[in-house]
């Protein structure tokens, strides 16, 4: 059916169809400009992919429009994550999120980028693309960034009992709760972390500046 919609409109396409090519590119760059303008902050080309910057409000619009235009049709959701940009919490914000679109038609990858701060959440896209449902859990379970409107926000890769989010720059590569086997009592015991002082070397400077 999604074929059969794009042989349908095919008379309005006027684009070059090779999708590696910079012409091509730029006539998509120039197209979402003109449409997205009042979402976009800011678009770059690299890598033979295209990528816009939008306000964490807008991104469910934008990726509306990226499945339903005639002339992109994102209609997949390749993947969904977010970056710790520890770095730059004196700027105020915290993450940076990346959805990858595909559009099998033109075969052209469309990455919506963009900020939010330490305690900003995301908006859930499942109505859009149904792929969006593992991926928003992982990125709430890997790194503890809300996402508003999902139908089952779960952890997949902890327990239910987990502290902190593994993923986060701050978190401790050895956690905090530790789980194991108690011979003694018999049964699964889970105690905080504990290690030896001895051969360990101690560095107070931040890593990430």
């Amino acid at each position: 059916m999604f074929l059969a919609v794009c042989h349908i409109h095919k008379k309005f396409v006027h684009y070059n169809y090779d999708s590696f090519s910079s012409k091509f590119l730029k006539n998509v760059s120039v197209y979402l400009l003109l449409n997205l303008k009042k979402y976009l902050n800011f678009l770059l080309i690299k890598n033979q992919q295209i990528h816009i910057f939008v306000d964490k409000d807008h991104v469910l619009e934008t990726c509306f429009f990226l499945k339903n235009s005639v002339h992109v049709f994102c209609n997949q959701l390749m993947d969904f994550t977010v970056v710790d940009r520890i770095e730059h919490m004196q700027d105020g914000f915290r993450w940076e999120f990346v959805y990858v679109l595909l559009s099998t038609y033109y075969n052209l990858r469309i990455l919506v980028r963009g900020y939010i701060k330490y305690y900003q959440f995301l908006y859930s896209i499942i109505k859009l693309y149904n792929s969006a449902n593992w991926l928003e859990r992982e990125v709430w379970d890997m790194f503890g960034v809300f996402i508003k409107n999902h139908p089952d926000l779960r952890r997949i890769l902890t327990d239910y009992n987990f502290l902190g989010s593994p993923l986060r720059k701050d978190f401790p590569l050895n956690g905090y709760l530790e789980t194991r086997f108690d011979t003694d009592m018999k049964m699964i015991s889970i105690e905080p972390v504990e290690l030896s002082q001895e051969l360990r070397e101690f560095r107070l400077e931040n890593p990430w500046k």
